[in-house]
């Protein structure tokens, strides 16, 4: 008579090798983690210029409003082969262009196109989002911005030159993560 050991099927054997495993995956994870770290591009900013990322919260949502309406813009000029009114973009909803609550909560500004590509919108109120300009003459949307509240020369804000001597702000937007650094 032979007796034989059988060992009962009760995956003891294998959840430790399943354990092992993640352990080690854990423990080469760890080790390697910090030389798989992506470096964050540093944006150098000029007196003339402010990050996006130093800017109030309602200068934030302004720019955001406005990189929106940018595009708007941009299709609508090449739909009609000329630069979209204020009414226009009123009409179509483009904010921050419409003047509903959320435009009286962000300062109720006043809309006016000061040439081709050029927005001006001036804040009304004392509280919500500077004063803001939007040059979509190019592809990607320039932005500026003031804190004076009051009548702005509308001439004086055609040129960059100008901009920066009336005290306007550039808002220097952060790259998205898929843009590539090698495209500067």
């Amino acid at each position: 008579m032979n007796t034989q050991t059988v060992r009962p099927n009760n995956g003891n054997r294998e959840g430790k090798w399943v354990a092992l495993t993640i352990a080690g995956i854990l423990a080469v994870s760890t080790f390697l983690l910090p030389y798989h770290q992506a470096e964050t591009e540093h944006l150098e900013v000029f007196a003339h210029q402010v990050s996006i990322t130093d800017l109030a919260q309602e200068e934030i949502a302004m720019v955001a409003e406005l990189k929106l309406a940018h595009e708007e813009i941009r299709d609508l000029r090449v739909d009609a082969d000329t630069w979209p009114e204020v009414s226009e973009l009123e009409a179509f909803w483009i904010a921050p262009f419409v003047q509903d609550q959320t435009w009286q909560r962000k300062g109720s500004h006043q809309w006016q196109r000061l040439g081709s590509g050029l927005y001006l919108g001036l804040r009304q109120d004392e509280q919500g989002a500077a004063s803001m300009l939007l040059d979509s003459r190019n592809a990607q949307a320039d932005i500026w911005f003031s804190q004076a509240v009051g009548i702005v020369q509308a001439s004086a804000l055609m040129k960059q030159e100008d901009r920066q001597r009336q005290g306007w702000l550039q808002i220097v937007l952060v790259p998205s993560p898929s843009s590539n650094s090698h495209d500067h």
